[in-house]
């Protein structure tokens, strides 16, 4: 078994991504296949690679694109973007022009503009429509493209037939209806590839982490060559400020590293000799040889790319249940038509027959099913951006209605993300001197020491000495000044007993402490702490009026995660997790309930996609902000609570709208049909009421601009 991952063009809709699975699935040798129309992706689990041919010349012959693995996706997307809103833009300037001849010019000559026009807006604004219409039918699948091609050209054919005089009793157009139904379709597909595009950009992103060059120790020289080549057994080196590009074990040297993306944690480690470190992680400061385990390509950092892709291909249950309810409909309106035009043929002839078919399939042409939840989305986008949210995913405004359960990252998403000084027992003037030599560390702990205070970090003479991992010692005028942890000091023979006694106190809320020495006397120390955000106390109280059970995951030590669960009162914690370990929690408890993750690091990134919703933040960083379905723009926590004020109202208007788009129309198919005493709908009334149901549901949309902003005050 292996497993393929391929970038798929042109897909217009969900339909499409559907077709593909559904086709691939039939063919010999594929085990599984998952499709994702939001990435343009799809995953298949193949039993050798010579079934790979075959399942490319099925794709294409479907009308799909297969791209080449080192082709831009988003320069590709915005390519096709571009067309569709050429094609919108010149539909609608078509069936203007086609709907000014037809009521405002009467002669022959408005007739040919008409019937000119029509085949323009038609047969090349909507080819995208007939193309995929026959490709479907081809493979036996209907989809909205059977129901929007059939309605446009059934209109279109009637209208030739009157234009060609045909039908003598009959000598009005419908030449307008036709373009419209295009018009319409385009936009709401235009709607729905910008929303789209929110959700698009974190494999870009994940993929810019990728480090292109390294540096490696052969015979005694040092060699620089891509990071693809690096093998196991190498021996990398890695100096200040450079990132580590494979997994290995340290063989010399000592540094600080930023593990943020595995971790979560910002506080800088330690490596030294025989310490594991991943690829991606950063040197703050020192050096480190490094003997390679994992050639690059299976490093850690590889991996998370692996799970953002694969999270990224898992459909929601919500869209599988609205792609079957589409394919349904189509099927459904096509066998009312044909029942409606054999019964009509048999009892009345020929044109009457034609006349109520056409009627049906033009009053049931899913214009108002294409348009109801784009608009809404759009409206409801509008509105929560007003209120400091970003909604990348427009789904997730629908999938937050069913969260049983929220699991929060805990540093920088629960807590500050930064530290700051809780307490210290140092005089004034001793702690104002520790914030000065502390200045010239580039340190975090260092830099909460000194950041707040107005001082001149310019006035110290003396020399100073730093310590990886321990903390740093100044000289001047013969007098030494240490300031660090506690094993620094006790190396330098330092008595700490009575600061590490004061420490105590506040070991659950601040555990980070310097300690600070002169000569061989301890002076004191200060104790940092990462608190927690003023607003997340409002939040779990809400979210338990909800009924929304809080969990906490985090790469953080247990003892930091259980004190800030213990004052959020949340009884469910864990900590010490990497980020497989995370999403494998997520999946687990994603079978029984739906889930949303909020975090901000890179090491959630897999989390925020998996999580069937995923909340970050506008200063997290870019990774997790382009893996997020949320972003909050403003750093508070409680604009989760107004996610789900809006997304309630986002619902119920999207409900009201499908009830409209579906059973309007649906009430109307018997007046169309000519099965209604006393009540003829022809086709040119049947289009006047598909648009007026159109036009329905762009106004019901439109009411979200108040109600969002009503309900979701803080």
């Amino acid at each position: 078994m292996q497993e393929l991952k391929i970038k798929i063009g042109k897909m217009t809709c969900v339909n499409c991504a559907n077709s593909i699975e559904k086709i691939s699935k039939k063919i010999e040798g594929v085990k599984d296949a998952s499709i994702s129309y939001v990435n343009s992706s799809g995953v298949f689990l193949l039993e050798d690679d010579k079934v790979k041919s075959d399942l490319f010349k099925k794709i294409k012959n479907l009308g799909y694109e297969i791209l080449d693995e080192g082709q831009d996706l988003e320069k590709y997307k915005l390519k096709q973007f571009s067309k569709m809103k050429l094609n919108l833009f010149l539909s609608v300037i078509l069936s203007t022009l086609i709907m000014y001849f037809e009521m405002f010019v009467k002669n022959s000559f408005s007739k040919d503009m008409q019937l000119l026009f029509s085949i323009f807006a038609i047969f090349y604004c909507g080819r995208s429509f007939f193309i995929n219409a026959i490709k479907g039918l081809k493979y036996k699948n209907l989809d909205m493209n059977a129901l929007v091609a059939l309605g446009s050209f059934m209109a279109f054919v009637y209208s030739l037939l009157v234009y060609f005089k045909v039908f003598e009793k009959d000598e009005h157009l419908y030449f307008s209806g036709a373009s419209m139904i295009i018009s319409f379709v385009l936009f709401g597909k235009l709607l729905e590839e910008y929303a789209k595009f929110k959700a698009q950009d974190y494999q870009k992103k994940i993929n810019n982490l990728n480090t292109k060059k390294a540096n490696i120790l052969v015979n005694n020289e040092f060699k620089e060559i891509p990071s693809s080549f690096v093998k196991v057994n190498d021996i990398l080196i890695v100096k200040e400020g450079e990132s580590i590009v494979a997994d290995g074990i340290v063989i010399e040297g000592k540094a600080e590293l930023d593990t943020s993306f595995l971790t979560g944690e910002f506080l800088p480690v330690l490596k030294q000799k025989d310490s594991e470190v991943s690829a991606g992680s950063i040197v703050l400061n020192g050096f480190l040889k490094i003997k390679v385990s994992k050639k690059s390509m299976d490093s850690t950092l590889e991996q998370i790319k692996d799970l953002i892709f694969k999270a990224g291909n898992i459909k929601t249950p919500i869209t599988t249940l609205v792609d079957k309810i589409s394919a349904y409909f189509v099927g459904f309106i096509i066998i009312i038509a044909s029942i409606v035009f054999i019964f009509w043929s048999l009892k009345s002839g020929f044109n009457e027959a034609f006349l109520y078919a056409c009627a049906v399939i033009l009053i049931s042409c899913p214009c108002a099913l294409g348009l109801a939840t784009p608009i809404a989305i759009v409206v409801a986008l509008a509105s929560a951006a007003k209120r400091s949210i970003l909604v990348k995913n427009p789904s997730a405004l629908e999938n937050l209605n069913q969260i049983k359960e929220v699991i929060f990252d805990k540093t920088g998403t629960l807590t500050q993300n930064e530290l700051k000084i809780y307490k210290h027992n140092l005089s004034e003037e001793n702690f104002k001197f520790l914030a000065q030599i502390e200045s010239f560390s580039s340190h975090p702990i260092a830099k909460a020491i000194f950041k707040d205070l107005n001082l001149d970090f310019h006035s110290l003479k003396g020399e100073v000495k730093m310590y990886i991992g321990k903390g740093l010692e100044y000289k001047e005028q013969g007098v030494t000044y240490l300031a660090g942890n506690e094993n620094f000091l006790k190396e330098k023979g330092i008595d700490t007993s009575k600061t590490k006694e004061f420490f105590k106190k506040f070991l659950d809320k601040a555990p980070v402490h310097v300690y600070f020495s002169k000569d061989k006397e301890c002076l004191g120390g200060v104790c940092l702490s990462n608190a927690l955000k003023q607003e997340v106390k409002d939040l779990i109280l809400s979210l338990k009026q909800r009924k929304i059970h809080s969990v906490i995951l985090s790469g953080d030590n247990e003892k930091s995660v259980r004190q800030i669960a213990k004052e959020l009162n949340i009884d469910e914690f864990y900590a010490n997790l990497k980020p497989h370990e995370k999403l494998n929690f997520i999946q687990e408890r994603q079978k029984k309930n739906s889930i949303i993750f909020v975090g901000d690091g890179i090491n959630d990134a897999p989390s925020l996609n998996l999580a069937n919703v995923g909340i970050s933040f506008a200063k997290a960083n870019d990774l997790a902000k382009e893996s997020g379905d949320f972003i909050l723009i403003k750093d508070d926590l409680r604009l989760i609570d107004l996610c789900f004020k809006i997304s309630y109202k986002t619902r119920s208007i999207i409900k009201l709208n499908l009830f409209w788009a579906f059973f309007y129309n649906t009430l109307c198919i018997p007046i169309a049909a000519g099965f209604v005493p006393f009540i003829t709908l022809n086709p040119h009334l049947a289009a006047l009421a598909m648009c007026f149901s159109s036009i329905a549901v762009v106004l019901n949309s439109l009411r979200l601009k108040n109600l969002a902003l009503q309900e979701a005050k803080l």
